[in-house]
């Protein structure tokens, strides 16, 4: 049996993989299968061009800077033909516009990858070229909640829309926990994260607010992952919380898993459009719980009550709750760590990530040879 050919388009440009490490993985394991002959197509300062390299994945690489190029179109329309691609897989919208585009008329089956709910309308004409676009045969959604949320836009959701979880494997945390030492924080100080964003629906504010609904004397320092400390908004977000000196952002950091894995507890607050949160899954993987807001794909991260606690999104004085159950009952804390760190090795490892999108494939191949 021949194998799959395709054509993967990812938009990444940066040297440093970690942030797509997962989706990654996933392609060099259907490359590793037997099934399916990769060519990847990416930004030439990309990192991934030399991680494909190593495990015999030929890499095209091409400017994706431009929500519709007709050079960009004609290159990977042109790929399509000479290579008799079967399954082209696009991640990010400058992908999915460019190459959901290319393929009109060719006899090839189109992937889209879907990260997140929200933000998709009929009535939107940019939805069309993206999630909406015609062209597009399959949508690979990172969540259930995703396909759920996406399910009330397409047309045949049933058979256009799957869940597939990104994989991650435990050999890539296995880095000491980041030092802290320039915080001086106390010894027993209780160590609570976040990757901080200030788009208003990652809730940083109401992280900020929850801090006063903790006990003025309790030992809990925030950590705040990519708040650069020279933020005007920052310092004021600090200064009117209920510890400012207890606050401590960090700036950009290339070492997030490592900090989180230094931390006692994880928290997101996000308010919408909520994937399936990358910052959680590595801090899981290091044994550190999580506290979520119940928005996106977090619940199914999260199993509340036994990985970590769900909370309603905007809610401070629950968020607050939460937490300072946690800091009371470091028991229960480590406990939580403990299983969350089980449930990613089970339930959002490589392989069955591989293996669901090795059944599409599978599938889109056959209903291309019938």
């Amino acid at each position: 049996m021949s194998k799959i050919r395709a054509l993967v388009i990812e938009r990444h440009s940066r040297p440093n993989i970690n942030p797509i490490r997962p989706e990654a993985a996933q392609i060099v394991g259907l490359h590793q299968s037997g099934e399916v002959e990769v060519t990847v197509m990416c930004n030439p300062d990309s990192g991934l061009v030399d991680y494909y390299a190593q495990y015999g994945i030929e890499v095209l690489t091409l400017p994706l800077d431009k929500k519709l190029s007709w050079h960009t179109i004609k290159t990977i329309r042109h790929t399509l033909i000479n290579r008799q691609i079967q399954v082209l897989h696009l991640f990010a919208n400058t992908p999915v516009s460019n190459g959901a585009t290319a393929a009109i008329g060719l006899p090839v089956k189109v992937i889209a990858y879907r990260g997140q709910t929200g933000n998709i309308r009929r009535i939107d004409p940019s939805s069309y070229l993206s999630m909406l676009h015609p062209r597009i045969d399959k949508i690979i959604c990172v969540a259930k909640a995703v396909e759920e949320d996406l399910a009330n836009h397409v047309n045949n959701p049933s058979k256009k829309l799957a869940t597939v979880y990104k994989g991650h494997d435990s050999s890539w945390y296995q880095n000491p926990p980041a030092d802290l030492s320039q915080f001086n924080l106390p010894e027993d100080a209780f160590k609570v994260s976040l990757v901080a964003n200030l788009r208003p629906r990652k809730g940083l504010h109401v992280l900020m607010d929850a801090t006063h609904h903790l006990p003025k004397d309790a030992n809990i320092h925030f950590l705040l992952v990519g708040a650069n400390p020279d933020n005007d908004k920052i310092k004021q977000m600090i200064a009117s919380s209920g510890c400012p000196e207890r606050i401590h952002p960090m700036g950009w950091r290339t070492d997030a898993p490592e900090v989180a894995a230094a931390s006692d507890l994880v928290v997101l607050p996000t308010l919408k459009r909520e994937g399936l949160c990358r910052a959680v899954l590595e801090a899981n993987s290091y044994g550190t719980p999580a506290v979520m807001s119940d928005t996106g794909g977090n619940a199914e991260l999260v199993k509340d009550g036994h990985t970590g606690f769900i909370v309603p999104p905007g809610d401070a004085k629950a968020l607050a709750e939460a937490i300072h159950r946690l800091y009371q009952d470091r028991d229960l804390n480590d406990k939580f760590g403990l299983a969350a760190q089980a449930r990613v090795r089970e339930k959002f490892n490589v392989e069955q990530g591989v293996e669901a999108t090795l059944a599409i494939y599978r599938e889109l191949a056959l209903a291309l040879n019938q």
